[in-house]
């Protein structure tokens, strides 16, 4: 953990009670619209759904720890005992033409994690509300570019009344595996195949040098190249951040049903949810079954033609320049040979 302390840059450190150290980035101050897992894109690998980040912190936060959303401070990410890497760290909902993920909530009252597969009974088990949610058309969740395709979330309910939760995650011979939404099916109805990728492990001979370089994950042709270590080591009792902005005494954490006005019969909808009973998308498929996975090289530029656009300090969200067309510009440079 002191690794994590020592080089997490762009946000600060609070001690929550009850939850131990807290980090939040910048952009939950400056951007009240950010949410966690939503600026980067889903790539399918060998342990399933992969979040691969735009965000310099993403290499910690979207797989180690957990996400909370606290009154009067927004998102902020606890590190905890949840010292395992994984793919992501998601609920998952997916029926109809649309498909939605939200982070995982931390260890506290309610939330216990006892080395159980995570299933599709997490929205109730650990109360998991509406507003949690990040949901987009099934359509575009091969995008290459997601922020600009989630939904507003004044809409979440709607999505939510017509999904099913389907979160699938479990642990084998020390390997997290993040399953869920059918591959095979929203591949096909996605406009733009999922980039698929074969995760290789690496030991960095310095791990302070990694993070700086940008290297601890790392897309690279068809490959996730990935040097985070497997598991954290846990805190020293007397561990802590360098620096610590506030103490919240107390914390109340916003569980994502706020402004929901049928929340009673919400929940028991979701309680009456089968995951093996998902709603088929109403469009016809965008491909046949089996069609390929993108080339190596198309995602990589599609990637670069955001960075180009999107320029941002070490540690801050890229957000667009005034004009600046994002979205057509990322279809020109993916679709070049």
């Amino acid at each position: 953990m002191d690794f994590i302390y020592d080089n997490l840059s762009g946000g600060n450190w609070i001690d929550a009670e009850g939850y131990g150290y807290g980090w939040q980035p910048d952009v939950v101050v400056r951007d009240p619209n950010w949410r966690p897992y939503s600026d980067g894109y889903w790539a399918y690998t060998d342990y399933g759904w992969t979040w691969i980040s735009y965000e310099d912190f993403g290499w910690a936060t979207y797989h180690y720890g957990r996400w909370a959303n606290l009154a009067d401070y927004g998102w902020v990410w606890f590190p905890g005992e949840d010292l395992d890497w994984g793919p992501a760290w998601v609920s998952w909902r997916t029926g109809g033409d649309y498909i939605g993920w939200a982070p995982l909530p931390p260890r506290g009252p309610g939330v216990v994690y006892e080395g159980q597969p995570i299933g599709g009974n997490v929205d109730v088990t650990f109360d998991i509300g509406p507003e949690y949610y990040n949901f987009c058309d099934v359509r575009f969740i091969g995008e290459p570019v997601l922020r600009d395709r989630i939904f507003p979330r004044v809409q979440n309910v709607t999505y939510i009344t017509n999904t099913v939760n389907v979160t699938n995650i479990y642990v084998q011979n020390n390997i997290v595996y993040n399953y869920g939404p059918d591959y095979t099916v929203v591949n096909r109805y996605s406009s733009r195949p999922i980039q698929r990728l074969a995760i290789e492990r690496q030991a960095p001979t310095n791990l302070t040098t990694a993070v700086k370089s940008g290297t601890l994950t790392k897309v690279q042709g068809n490959k996730l190249l990935v040097a985070a270590p497997q598991r954290l080591a846990k805190a020293a009792p007397a561990a802590k951040p360098p620096a610590v902005k506030a103490k919240v005494a107390q914390p109340k954490i916003e569980r994502g049903w706020k402004g929901v006005p049928n929340k009673a019969e919400l929940e028991q909808k979701i309680k009456a949810e089968n995951p093996k009973n998902v709603p088929p998308p109403t469009r016809a498929a965008a491909r046949e079954e089996g069609s390929p996975a993108p080339a190596p090289g198309q995602v990589q530029r599609a990637q670069i033609a955001v960075r180009q656009a999107t320029p941002g300090p070490r540690g801050r969200r890229r957000s667009r320049g005034p004009g600046c067309n994002t979205g057509a510009l990322v279809r020109r440079f993916a679709v070049t040979g």
